[in-house]
């Protein structure tokens, strides 16, 4: 989206891949809104789309559930590697010239300034020249460690998922497994690409006292449907879920998606936000260029733009996630009989997160209401 936006606003644009196709291989459970596909530019239809999503189910650790419906939201389970390919193919035709089998190794300095990126191509070393690079690689960016920002994150979600075949599923439906038993610190997820196969998955953090991939095995050996299930493909990945990084540009440098720490540290999700940060820092590097300032000061328009809606949600969201630290599986089963769909939602994205919380305040127990106020101070 980045390498998309620069080249539309009229500058010289190159794009590397360290795979030899751009969306291969996939370490992702797939889900995105309806409008995360539009704004990347496409339509929520086949190939991009597996299955729509009309409902979202939260299971708390006790078994009961809460059902999220939304007039104005509609998820999909993506084909995220014929998703990513058409991004890369629609910057590829904005006049982005994209370069497969090829791995960044670090960035080139001339004293404190980004002035281009070292990397291998079949085996031989090549440098790029910029006038501004974009780190878009990942949550161990090496573009972001060689510049000398950030080395890592303080908070992370650590995932293993399965796509199961061989299944019965009730369709439209994405699930959300809540509790210690199952993922200590984050959540199991249940994401149909269609009624026979599921990407099934979940992140742990902080709690955790064994590997996520064990947790995955406990918890798919609980659920009747997944006992004969045959396994299509294993993955995971690490979700950063300490929000945007304090420093994501320097000057001649940018930092985009993981590599910034953006994503919604509630949900882990970080599709739609690596869109429109793509968007805004391809066009804010295009202005730059075109001006001749190509300093931390100017291209820091981008955060600034990014905070005023994406930045907020994901403050507000990793504050939710500070205060169910601090629920017990207990505390838990108790909020989920006074949560609303409404509720859900608002927190889980990071929209409305005071007021909500205040609502929920009123029809509280005692105890939550204790955990709830320590984030109202």
């Amino acid at each position: 989206m980045a390498a998309r936006a620069a080249a539309e606003n009229g500058v010289d644009v190159i794009f590397i891949e360290e795979h030899p196709v751009a969306g291969t291989p996939v370490y992702c459970a797939e889900g995105l809104s309806v409008r995360g596909i539009e704004d990347g530019g496409l339509k929520a239809v086949p190939p991009y789309v597996s299955q729509m999503t009309t409902r979202a189910r939260v299971v708390a650790p006790n078994g009961n559930t809460v059902e999220l419906t939304s007039t104005d939201w509609t998820g999909c389970t993506l084909d995220r590697q014929v998703f990513d390919k058409a991004l890369a193919d629609n910057a590829e035709k904005a006049g982005a010239r994209l370069m497969t089998n090829t791995r960044a190794t670090g960035v080139i300095m001339d004293g404190s300034r980004v002035v281009g990126v070292k990397a291998v191509r079949e085996g031989e070393e090549i440098e790029f020249i910029a006038k501004v690079v974009i780190g878009a690689d990942g949550h161990w960016s090496i573009i972001r460690r060689s510049a000398g920002l950030a080395r890592y994150f303080k908070e992370y979600v650590t995932c293993a998922q399965y796509q199961l075949g061989g299944l019965d599923l009730d369709l439209g439906v994405n699930e959300f497994w809540m509790g210690e038993k199952y993922a200590p610190g984050g959540y199991a997820w249940v994401f149909p690409k269609s009624r026979e196969v599921a990407n099934v998955g979940l992140g742990v953090r902080v709690k955790h006292t064994k590997p996520p991939i064990e947790y995955l095995k406990d918890f798919i050996a609980q659920d009747p449907r997944f006992r004969n299930a045959k396994i299509l493909r294993k993955n995971g990945g690490i979700c950063p879920v300490c929000g945007t990084l304090d420093k994501i540009v320097a000057d001649g440098l940018m930092l985009v998606g993981d590599a910034a720490g953006q994503l919604i540290p509630m949900t882990g999700a970080g599709i739609h936000c690596a869109i429109e940060a793509g968007k805004m820092a391809g066009r804010v590097a295009a202005e730059a260029v075109k001006e001749g300032d190509v300093s931390a000061k100017r291209l820091s328009a981008y955060r600034v733009e990014f905070d005023k809606y994406w930045g907020k949600r994901i403050k507000d969201s990793g504050r939710v996630v500070d205060m169910l630290d601090k629920f017990s599986d207990d505390d838990l089963n108790t909020l989920s009989e006074v949560i609303t769909n409404k509720d859900v939602l608002a927190l889980a994205n990071g929209t409305n997160v005071t007021a909500t919380l205040a609502g929920l305040v009123k029809r509280s127990p005692m105890k939550i209401i204790r955990l709830i106020r320590a984030y109202l101070r």
